[in-house]
Parts: C-alpha cells; sequence; structure tokens
C-alpha cells in the first residue's frame, strides 16, 4: 500500500470513531434528567442556602452516571429532590483527662420519581453520619460544623433516595 492510501485509510478511521463517540449511544428508557432540587430548611445556617441545593445536584448527578444513566435536558423520566430537615447534635463525655466528642449529622429529604408532569413515586429517606474524636486531655466542644460528616451523610441520604426510586422502575 502507498502511504497516500494508508493516511486516507488511518483518517477515514480517525473519522469512523470519532464519530461513533459523538454520537449518542443511549439505551431506549435510559436518559434521565435532575429535575428540581429544593431547600425547604426553616432553621439553622443551611435555611435557604442555594450552596446545598447545588451540592444535592452534583452528588445526584454522579450517582447517576455511575449506574449508567444518560443525563439531559430533554428526558422525560425526572428526580426531584426536597431537602426538609438537616441537624447536627455534639454529645461530649468527659472523664478526668480523658475527653470523646461525637459529632452527629442528620438528613432528612423526599425524593421523587416523575415521569412527565406525573410524579410516579416518592420516598423519605434519613441520612446519618457520625464523627468520633477522644482525646485524653480535656478540650472544650466548640459545636462547630464539619464539612466532611455533613457530605457523608448528604451522599447516604441521595443514595439511598436514587436506590428506592430507580429499583421501583425497571428500565
Amino acid at each position: 500500500m502507498n502511504s497516500i492510501t494508508k493516511k486516507l485509510l488511518n483518517g477515514l478511521t480517525l473519522c469512523v470513531v470519532l464519530l461513533l463517540f459523538t454520537f449518542p449511544t443511549t439505551t431506549l428508557g435510559q436518559e434521565i434528567k435532575i429535575g428540581e432540587v429544593t431547600n425547604e430548611l426553616r432553621m439553622g445556617k443551611f435555611a435557604g442556602n442555594s450552596n446545598l441545593t447545588m451540592g444535592v445536584k452534583n452528588i445526584l448527578e454522579e450517582l447517576l452516571l455511575d449506574l449508567d444513566y444518560d443525563l439531559t435536558d430533554q428526558a422525560e423520566h425526572s428526580i426531584n429532590v426536597r431537602l426538609v430537615f438537616f441537624d447536627i447534635t455534639n454529645i461530649s463525655t468527659s472523664v478526668g483527662v480523658f475527653h470523646k466528642d461525637v459529632s452527629q449529622t442528620q438528613i432528612i429529604a423526599i425524593g421523587e420519581y416523575k415521569e412527565g408532569n406525573k410524579v410516579r413515586k416518592r420516598t423519605t429517606q434519613k441520612g446519618v453520619s457520625k464523627e468520633i474524636s477522644t482525646s485524653t486531655l480535656v478540650v472544650a466542644s466548640d459545636g462547630t460544623f464539619n464539612q466532611q460528616t455533613a457530605s457523608i451523610a448528604l451522599k447516604k441520604v441521595l443514595v439511598q433516595i436514587v436506590e428506592e426510586l430507580l429499583k421501583w422502575k425497571n428500565y
């Protein structure tokens, strides 16, 4: 084969590969979109916090992509999430020089699976995450927010919502 034919075949092969990767290869019924994520918290530092809703959307995108769903705004099926409860409880125990802090984050969210404008399934899930720290010195507990435990609790509740909503509807 001469060099012009090889270059032509290589170029054609490259074009075919690029076309295969640029056209959507969705399976029928695997398309979904993330609908409304609302923050309905009435009290606390996260009440009305739009950063929290953006974080929830990002986690939902990651979960759905990991489950091989195709995210598209034109999908008929959608998942909505309403955050209704977010609380951090700090419990401290001190005996002499021993000190133990337990920080427990609780999140309750309501998830909805919608087909068009009709809600097909609704679930309420609770996520809890604990952080335990111990020391041999008496340390004052300041009750500050720990982003890692909150993220763990939030991801737990969103995994539960997605699993519950999508096991109902086998695509």
